[in-house]
């Protein structure tokens, strides 16, 4: 920290007689880097951390209310136990947490007899701290099943990373690019990775051009230099006539090409075989060739540039091959790991923080679940499919379940199937600072604090290496306790003990920072450790795939008998007569996960969620904005407040998720709030990489 940085710290904490706690934000996956000022145990004032470089001492406004967690009085306070039978409305008594150890225990016990360790399933929200159960049920207990919620995210762009450049989670360096096309990705309305908002911003008033492809006019479309509407679901389509331009020109890299990817030739051919041209994509995504070939000449002939995606491409069980089409813009024209390009970070030197050796880990008999469900190339669980194993009991019986900081009765499609499962598992536990809507569901419920009482260390999400730490700033509400002392509780009855036999959270904060500069000192000091992003790294070690080579040939799909190259195919629901809309989603900026929707300030800027329809569409409706309406699909219905608007594309509408929690759970500010989309659809799963398809969703609308 500088030292004008270090005094403006030292005088807000003077001026409100506080003590100063460095720690990062976990209102959304992002984890800002921040610094809570406690006064008599009650956080008082809460700043983005000026010296970080991820959020530079801003916040956002989901940062900005967390406090609130901290003394919501809708929070689980004690260890609760159900009374009545699964499939009726839960219904909990209050237990000690001896009594919930030992119940969870004698039960994992007897699943490991019955039905072996494979038969118990981890799923999350990638929070580090999930790691000490990661430690307890796989390592020591033995099941290969560990999973978090990508599925419901953005599972199409991690496998299209895996299998083309080697890596998890890309980052963009939007801020030295002068060319971006952003695929279906509103980084603005989401209003998550303050650094990366902020740095496309800047680039566009350097001059950067920013190409937004979507069927909406999202925030991000509105600051764009020009927005392109795409016909859901044909992103693919777009990408592949863009790189038949492109290469049919002779405006790839060649040098790059040559140097750094694999299978170039036969892509190539690929495309000219199919006639995947402009012309053929033009009626099908509903942009006109000459636009394409335009774009695909700016992209090519401007650098650096960027072709990025997160969610908007995936949705869709055509999504993995889309994904896929639109990173290999960047392996063609070189721009790949450059400055202001998509950015292959490197991670922090951090360590497991318990260090378990290999002769005490339990090796497990079967594969993980989604191999042996047939998805050997998805990245996670598709979590859509894990009902039917469950219930049907097929590849193999599943009978225990913790579900940490996720709630996949609101979050998975097909919500009746969801609540269905729990009723056939053994053994249900739910890891909350909330009563939600899945914990309802399960046989016990464990409130862990919030990440204002606990700690953790994780990778940061900035370009550079990155590590931050959370400290514990106040005391926990009620009884709550942390993931690790949940976790040691459960080892001790299971007869592991010695495997979680810190006291302290610093004493396993010290193995996970063993191997990082400066060690736990320095970084509880400075809340976060970082490095310069370093550029270009495949020039000298390569990238992690089979061939040590960007694949636009893909051997990982060639292994498994599908298509090493990506081919365009239509989604799977398409509107008719009966329901003549095509649903897409689209985030709020001032809500994420499951807590946000509890707070009285983030409710009170936005009260409820809404659903946009084109004023086109809304005519033939009878709808006039702000209306209440009625949206049915052949499944369920729901009723949300309409929008009319004449940015989307005519016959589709745009859910805006995020609301609709809390109608019979999650807390009191919550209750009734918004409407909550995802039971509209049946289960569509994307067949090699296991996302749940949102999108797949064709529905009616009228006045309410």
């Amino acid at each position: 920290m500088s030292e004008l940085d270090s005094k403006l710290s030292a005088r807000i904490a003077k001026i409100k007689g506080a003590t100063l706690v460095k720690s990062f934000c976990y209102s959304c996956p992002w984890n800002c880097p921040t610094e809570v000022y406690v006064r008599n145990n009650k956080v008082v004032y809460v700043k983005g951390n000026q010296d970080a470089p991820n959020n530079i001492g801003t916040r956002c406004s989901k940062g900005m209310a967390s406090w609130w967690m901290t003394e919501d009085p809708d929070r689980l306070k004690y260890p609760m136990l159900r009374t009545n039978p699964k499939g009726e409305r839960g219904e909990f008594k209050r237990i000690s947490w001896d009594e919930a150890f030992t119940f969870i225990a004698d039960k994992l016990k007897g699943i490991a007899k019955n039905y072996g360790p494979e038969s118990v399933v981890l799923t999350c929200h990638h929070d580090p701290n999930t790691q000490f159960y990661r430690h307890l049920l796989s390592d020591l207990y033995g099941s290969p099943n560990m999973y978090a919620h990508t599925s419901g995210c953005e599972m199409d762009r991690r496998s299209a990373c895996q299998t083309i450049f080697g890596h998890d989670f890309p980052m963009h360096d939007f801020a030295n690019s002068k060319y971006v096309i952003l695929w279906g990705m509103n980084m603005l309305g989401a209003n998550q990775g303050l650094f990366e908002s902020r740095a496309l911003l800047e680039a566009k008033k350097r001059g950067a051009k920013i190409i937004v492809v979507d069927p909406s006019f999202t925030e991000t479309a509105q600051k764009a230099t020009e927005w392109i509407p795409i016909k859901p679901g044909t992103d693919g389509a777009m990408a592949l006539a863009m790189c038949h331009h492109i290469i049919s020109n002779g405006l790839q890299d060649k040098e790059f090409v040559n140097t750094h990817c694999e299978g170039f030739d036969g892509f190539r051919d690929h495309l000219f075989d199919k006639g995947y041209t402009p012309e053929w994509a033009e009626d099908i995504c509903g942009i006109k060739a000459e636009t394409i070939k335009r774009l695909a000449r700016d992209f090519a002939t401007t650098k650096p540039s960027m072709s990025a995606i997160f969610k908007g491409a995936g949705y869709y069980t055509n999504g993995h091959d889309g994904s896929r089409a639109c990173y290999i813009l960047d392996a063609i024209c070189g721009q790949v790991d450059g400055p202001g390009n998509l950015h292959l970070k490197s991670w922090a030197p951090l360590a497991e923080p318990l260090d378990i050796p290999d002769k005490a880990k339990r090796k497990p008999n079967k594969d993980p679940l989604h191999v042996a469900m047939g998805y050997p190339l998805a990245p996670d669980l598709p979590n859509g499919q894990l009902p039917k194993a469950v219930i049907e009991g097929d590849p193999y019986p599943v009978k225990g379940l913790f579900v940490h900081s996720t709630n996949p009765v609101m979050s998975d499609p097909n919500r009746d199937s969801v609540i269905e499962m729990f009723k056939h598992l053994d053994l249900a536990v739910a890891c909350e600072v909330l009563m939600s809507e899945t914990a309802l569901e399960c046989d016990i419920v464990l409130p862990e604090t919030s990440f204002y009482e606990m700690a953790e260390i994780r990778q940061g999400l900035w370009l550079g290496e990155e590590a931050i730490i959370c400290q514990p700033a106040v005391a926990p509400i009620g009884e709550s306790k942390a993931p690790y002392d949940i976790a040691k509780g459960i080892a001790q009855k299971m007869g592991w003990a010695e495997f979680f036999a810190f006291e302290h959270w610093e004493d396993w904060a010290k193995t996970a920072t063993a191997n990082l500069p400066g060690g736990l000192n320095q970084l509880k000091e400075r809340g976060f450790w970082a490095k310069q992003p370093a550029f270009n790294k495949l020039v000298t070690d390569g990238v992690p795939t089979k061939t040590g080579k960007i694949e636009i040939y893909s051997h990982k799909y060639a292994d498994q008998g599908l298509n090493p190259y990506p081919d365009y195919v239509e989604r799977s629901v398409h509107p008719d007569n009966e329901f003549p809309l095509q649903v897409t989603h689209s985030k709020l900026s001032m809500h994420c996960n499951i807590v946000t929707q509890n707070n009285p300030m983030l409710m009170e800027i936005c009260p409820e969620n809404w659903v946009e329809i084109n004023a086109v569409d809304a005519e033939k409706s009878m709808i006039n904005d702000g209306d209440m309406v009625v949206i049915e699909s052949p499944k369920d219905k729901i009723t949300i407040r309409a929008k009319v608007v004449q940015g989307l594309i005519p016959g589709s509408i745009s859910i805006r998720h995020g609301h609709g929690f809390g109608h019979w759970a999650m807390g009191s500010v919550a209750k009734g709030k918004g409407a909550h989309s995802n039971n509209l659809m049946e289960i569509h799963t994307n067949p090699v990489t296991g996302a749940n398809c949102y999108n797949e969703c064709k529905v009616r609308v009228r006045p309410a």
